[in-house]
């Protein structure tokens, strides 16, 4: 990952028009049903997850391991989704730690990627994170604004975005018609010759 502009870049022969799928506040509604729709289009993606999910119901920590289960990457969201400029040092920490402790006891793993609330990092939270995660944030997203709730408009600015490039981090979002719009974005990905990148294949901290 290019840490100047977020996007992934091949590393020696690696495949370059890619571009990778993240979909963040998982798993509420819909994440169980996005990664289906996933697994049965057969390509990869990152679902970064809030604790406050997981601490509300056995459902939601059935939902993860499921969604961990079928080869789907798990990453941090934080704990509580609060914007980390915020808060304290050590209120940044425990929401992070708590987070991968959290869902290390799911899935019996610790994630290997970090996202922070509103692409809001701090310079303690990049570190933080960093030392055993990739800090990650995206190119473009658009399913949170009101004019693309929507299966038709999502679906297009998706795929004709002024910010598509090789290499291009996609933000969607646990949302109804992001459920609604995820196989035709990933069939229309295809037709314009872009592969979904695997993120087992992205270099990340030891």
């Amino acid at each position: 990952m290019n840490k100047d502009n977020w996007l992934f870049e091949p590393i020696q022969d690696a495949e370059p028009k890619v571009v990778l799928l993240t979909f963040d506040d998982a798993p509420d509604k819909y994440s169980l049903e996005i990664a289906k729709i996933l697994q049965k289009l057969q390509v990869p993606a990152i679902f970064f997850v809030n604790g406050h999910f997981l601490e509300r119901s056995d459902e939601k920590k059935s939902m993860l391991k499921e969604i961990h289960d079928m080869g789907f990457s798990i990453g941090n969201h934080t704990y509580s989704h609060v914007n980390l400029k915020e808060l304290t040092e050590e209120e940044q920490k425990r929401e992070i730690v708590k987070l991968n402790n959290s869902v290390e006891g799911i899935i019996g793993e610790r994630p290997k990627y970090f996202r922070a609330p509103f692409g809001s990092n701090t310079d303690f939270s990049k570190k933080a994170a960093n030392e055993k995660m990739l800090v990650m944030n995206w190119t473009y997203g658009y399913d949170w604004e009101k004019e693309y709730q929507d299966k038709k408009a999502l679906t297009e600015i998706m795929l004709n975005s002024p910010y598509l490039s090789n290499g291009a981090s996609l933000l969607m979002h646990d949302r109804k018609w992001t459920r609604e719009a995820i196989e035709d974005i990933v069939k229309d990905f295809h037709k314009k010759g872009y592969k979904i990148l695997d993120p087992k294949l992205i270099e990340t901290p030891e």
